[in-house]
């Protein structure tokens, strides 16, 4: 009797794995939703540490007011629908070059920015729901000079997917830059979060772009180039438009 019901209870979900499968609906995305959820900024002891990942590249600048990559430069963050598990060994930081660790002090934060982005189906069914926190600390100073970046991350805080989709993220850093002066240094980091997101019959990529100053600020550059770009309308042409000649 047991054996027939195990047998009853894995044709069942065969036949639904099955049925799934070949739904239309419910593998086509209907919408991608990405918003802020809050933002919020802590106090805590921060000093500097030299912890270069393997993944760190540093650039080779020497010039006044110069700023370099301390940490890592790209990393996974989900990956092939699996939470990527070590992320506290990676991270992002925008110091003086050359420096010794200690001498940056008066770190604040961090800062952290906490994002949802959530997917439906045809049915209207949530098959994909994450959460993420941006963060990053700021401020740091030598001599009371310059502001920089220190441990800039996202990592992810709720992770759901339903079965039959899978789901990619990855971070890119971008070379720092100094956006102040050669005497006051104010650095700059820009990162593009790409993702996708795939099922048996679509593939849906996107990206977000973010961009971190020494000073604290937070900017969803992606976001504003959406809300810049909605305004331009259709391009129109004149009727009797100039002939070019090459």
């Amino acid at each position: 009797m047991k054996i027939k019901i195990f047998s009853f209870l894995v044709l069942a979900f065969s036949i639904s794995a099955y049925s799934q499968e070949y739904d239309e609906k419910y593998f086509e995305i209907s919408s991608v939703k990405t918003t802020v959820s809050s933002v919020s900024e802590k106090s805590e002891n921060f000093v500097l540490k030299n912890e270069e990942s393997s993944a760190s590249k540093a650039v080779p600048v020497a010039a006044a007011g110069a700023i370099v990559n301390a940490g890592s430069t790209a990393w996974n963050i989900i990956n092939n629908g699996q939470a990527v598990g070590n992320l506290s060994h990676y991270y992002a930081s925008a110091v003086p070059s050359p420096m010794t660790w200690a001498e940056v002090v008066g770190w604040k934060g961090p800062k952290e920015i906490v994002y949802t982005m959530k997917c439906d189906n045809l049915y209207g069914i949530t098959v994909l729901d994450l959460e993420y926190v941006v963060s990053f600390y700021y401020g740091g100073n030598v001599k009371g000079k310059g502001q920089y970046i220190a441990n800039f991350t996202v990592k992810p805080r709720k992770f759901d997917i339903k079965w039959g989709f899978k789901f990619n993220m990855s971070l890119q850093i971008s070379n720092p830059m100094n956006v102040g002066s050669a005497e006051d240094p104010l650095a700059y980091l820009q990162a593009d979060l790409n993702w996708d997101f795939s099922s048996p019959l679509k593939k849906t990529r996107g990206f977000e772009t973010y961009a971190v100053y020494g000073n604290g600020r937070f900017d969803d550059i992606s976001a504003k180039s959406k809300e810049l770009t909605s305004g331009i309308g259709d391009l129109e042409i004149p009727s009797q438009a100039p002939s070019i000649v090459w």
